[in-house]
């Protein structure tokens, strides 16, 4: 995990048998936020899909490497100082030996920030 342990710390995990739920704290002192951006921090989309990825990841508990995106929906700005907990919600449409289908999206109780449909391939 890239993430997982520095930029965010899971609080709760929960694995059903076409789920993964998750909520996660930001930590909105992390090295990233100094570049994007000083005194307004605001999570790079590129840091949304990874979390994704990882909390799939820890959920299947498998490695994961995406393999295709069919859409993904940047929706509002994540910032940590305002939003300290988020929640990773993940539908698995489909799943074999070799790959998994998903949804997901990440969110607080009023505001979704992200929305993602993505195959993985499954490592």
């Amino acid at each position: 995990m890239i993430l997982n342990d520095t930029f965010y710390t899971v609080t709760e995990l929960t694995k059903g048998e076409n789920a993964v739920d998750a909520t996660i704290k930001l930590n909105a002192s992390h090295a990233i936020f100094e570049g994007h951006f000083p005194n307004n921090p605001v999570t790079p989309g590129v840091v949304e899909m990874e979390i994704v990825k990882e909390i799939l990841s820890l959920g299947l508990e498998k490695p994961l490497k995406m393999k295709t995106m069919s859409s993904c929906k940047f929706l509002a700005v994540l910032n940590p100082i305002n939003i300290e907990n988020v929640h990773v919600k993940i539908s698995i449409s489909e799943m074999d030996d070799t790959f998994v289908r998903i949804s997901g999206q990440l969110a607080d109780d009023t505001t979704s920030f992200l929305k993602i449909a993505a195959t993985y391939a499954i490592l």
